[in-house]
């Protein structure tokens, strides 16, 4: 075999596999989109921040400590810092001081803080999930819309090739004189009509693609292939087999939506009771030490 012939063999199974790459099922779009659409970036660095907010309302129950230091001159008379004597020579003097304060009773507003700032945190992580599932559920329904598109664009074709044979074969039987050119006339009209769906539909075609892109995020001019799949592999459940009292409830326990907005009203009534804690006095120690 030659390598002109080998090399050939390799081009040609490199496009072949190329191919196939480049088409995108249901299972792979999902997939993809769930590790690079926007929303759900966001909604995770949301989740970050929130529980950074709780661990740092945790850190607020330790007790506060600063340290600071002092520089001045004293000219004329003035008081020794150090002796408390008076006297008239300069005197350059510096300053520490430690602080530290601790709070003893503040009517629980800071655990309820905390408590708010953990449920808080909690309904960011399950919104992640809900992100997550409304993405999929748009990006499937992006697909399929896409998908009706594409078979929409073939039976379009198929109109206007069922209108072209028609308009031909009428022609004929006008030019022998059989019919009337009245036919034909209507015929070219119909072909218009039938040029112009299709042209619609391949509009659409090129409009799902590229929500099914911007879903995925994607570069809009990247080669783009959706997989058709049989239709004897799609699972489809009889409507008669289904229960909604058993769907909505099995809605209403698992799915994230549920759960974050359970979460946020129990985070909101931490935090009004960690506001009216805030309206009575609080109880704490302080100390400070300093030195000349």
């Amino acid at each position: 075999m030659s390598q002109r012939t080998i090399l050939s063999f390799i081009l040609c199974l490199s496009s072949f596999f190329a191919a196939s790459q480049n088409k995108w099922d249901l299972r792979r779009s999902v997939e993809y989109a769930l590790a690079n659409n926007i929303s759900v970036k966001q909604q995770d660095v949301q989740a970050r921040l929130a529980e950074l907010t709780h661990y740092q309302s945790r850190f607020a129950r330790l007790p506060s400590a600063n340290i600071g230091t002092s520089l001045g001159l004293n000219t004329g008379r003035s008081i020794d810092r150090t002796t408390n004597q008076f006297t008239t020579e300069s005197i350059f003097y510096t300053g520490l001081n430690f602080q530290t304060t601790v709070d003893l009773f503040n009517f629980f507003s800071k655990q309820n803080t905390i408590a708010g700032n953990k449920y808080q945190a909690e309904a960011s992580i399950a919104a992640v999930e809900k992100v997550r599932n409304d993405i999929a559920l748009n990006v499937a329904a992006a697909y399929l819309q896409a998908l009706l598109a594409i078979e929409q664009v073939n039976i379009s074709d198929v109109q206007v090739k069922q209108t072209l044979a028609q308009l031909s074969n009428t022609r004929k039987l006008v030019d022998a004189g059989s019919i009337p050119e009245l036919n034909a006339a209507e015929l070219e009209a119909q072909l218009a009509r039938d040029s112009s769906t299709l042209i619609t539909a391949q509009g659409n075609v090129t409009r799902a693609v590229l929500q099914m892109k911007a879903l995925l995020n994607i570069d809009p001019g990247a080669l783009f292939e959706l997989e058709t799949p049989a239709v004897e592999r799609i699972p489809v459940e009889p409507i008669s087999e289904l229960q909604p009292e058993l769907v909505y409830q099995l809605a209403l326990t698992n799915l994230p939506q549920q759960k974050v907005n359970n979460l946020r009203l129990l985070s909101a009534q931490k935090f009004v009771q960690a506001a009216r804690g805030a309206m009575y006095p609080s109880v704490s120690l302080s100390a400070n030490l300093q030195t000349n």
